[in-house]
């Protein structure tokens, strides 16, 4: 079935955060059906595309997509393109009650090739099991770390970490609407 439409998730990495680059979803929605994609929507500001395609290279639609917002936008930004089949992975490799505490803070590390989840573990190092917690999953890293104890923990330093250029972050909420739309 080489030719039936595969859903998809783009994760673009630092778009529309802090003031730097801006890119209006509509503007890149417009240009990736133009390129091609088929059901082409996005989700939030923060660079969430969803469309299908009858590729099943993940890594050279991203490419596409890189190529084609610096060729609409003139900007230079990463993505990751995950489908429904991964990510429903992902989600399975939650734990039971998994985002359910709300002094905890859930996020999903999504890794931008060729970054591999050693490279994200080794650069984070020992961590407090109190206080936090990494789970690996397929193509992502499952964080969570407890709100009170964020300055202390090894992963709430993660952005001052050279490894952090090489992830995109979506938090528990994103990851399972993401979820979601793609199942649709």
């Amino acid at each position: 079935m080489a030719n039936t439409p595969q859903r998809y998730v783009a994760l673009l990495r630092g778009v529309n955060v802090g003031g730097k680059s801006l890119i209006k979803m509509s503007d890149l929605s417009q240009g990736l059906t133009a390129m091609g994609f088929s059901e082409v929507s996005t989700y939030i500001q923060s660079g969430n595309v969803l469309f299908s395609s009858t590729s099943r290279n993940e890594q050279s639609l991203a490419s596409e997509i890189e190529r084609a917002i610096y060729g609409l936008f003139g900007l230079e930004v990463k993505a990751v393109v995950i489908s429904s089949w991964q990510l429903s992975e992902i989600v399975s490799a939650m734990p039971d009650k998994w985002g359910s505490d709300a002094s905890w803070k859930y996020n999903t590390l999504f890794l931008l090739p060729p970054c591999s989840q050693d490279d994200v573990l080794t650069a984070i190092g020992e961590l407090k099991p109190d206080i936090e917690q990494l789970i690996p999953a397929k193509g992502a890293i499952l964080q969570s770390i407890e709100f009170s104890s964020f300055g202390r923990s090894r992963t709430g330093k993660l952005a001052a970490l050279p490894v952090y250029k090489q992830i995109t972050i979506r938090n528990y909420n994103t990851t399972m609407k993401l979820l979601e739309l793609l199942q649709k």
